[in-house]
């Protein structure tokens, strides 16, 4: 009987484990295809007068914590104005994703890294917490795109 204990109490316990990195950024890019793909693909590549592309463009912001806090800033409180990415111009609208539990929004966030070669890791609870405390508008998102 006690060895049975021990072995629903690991089970119980190794459930509550957060996933391996691998796995948060593989339940991301289902997440990013379900809610991101009609606008940015399922790749992330973009869509040329529509969307952005994401995979790729934002290597050298996401390698800094201001990228990540803007990352974490978009998903929460979305993306208004004019940008250029990679050589093109958009002028879009991004709507929050705020109302996605941060489970879902750190998945995402952990994908769009391991796109841009980060680690899946990089921006943490910490920073999307962060980005859920603010009230920013999608505009105000947008200069700290500028800010860099």
């Amino acid at each position: 009987m006690k060895r049975l204990f021990c072995v629903a109490a690991s089970a119980a316990l190794l459930g509550a484990l957060p996933a391996s990195a691998a796995d948060l950024a593989a339940q991301g890019k289902d997440l990013f295809a379900a809610n991101c793909a009609a606008c940015h693909n399922a790749d992330a590549s973009g869509i040329a007068g529509v969307a952005p592309p994401l995979a790729n463009a934002l290597r050298e912001r996401l390698g800094s914590p201001a990228g990540q806090s803007y990352l974490a800033n978009v998903l929460v409180h979305g993306l208004a104005g004019p940008i250029e990415s990679q050589g093109q111009s958009f002028n879009g609208v991004m709507p929050p994703f705020a109302t996605l539990p941060d489970a879902s929004l750190l998945a995402v966030m952990a994908w769009l890294n391991t796109q841009n070669g980060q680690a899946a890791s990089a921006g943490g609870p910490d920073v999307l917490a962060k980005a859920r405390a603010e009230q920013k508008t999608p505009g105000a998102v947008r200069k700290l795109r500028e800010a860099r």
